[in-house]
């Protein structure tokens, strides 16, 4: 598995179905996270399961307080 991760600095924005943003603000808080439509099954994938831990590590804690937020909001 590789750990190599791309960077592109471009004027658009490419996303594809399903894919997820975590915008780190200037002073390296958390400004904003942007997730394809929630469903029980994506808090199943891969790519959500490392989204929870790249927030977890700018911001410790933060993976229970979001997994918590999504369990409500999806039950």
């Amino acid at each position: 598995m590789s750990s190599k991760i791309d960077i592109e600095v471009n004027d658009e924005l490419d996303f594809e179905v399903g894919d997820s943003v975590i915008v780190i603000k200037e002073d390296g808080t958390i400004g904003k996270i942007i997730l394809p439509e929630m469903g029980v099954g994506t808090t199943r994938t891969a790519g959500y399961k490392k989204m929870l831990e790249v927030i977890d590590f700018v911001k410790p804690g933060a993976k229970k307080d979001f997994t918590e937020y999504n369990k409500k909001k999806l039950h």
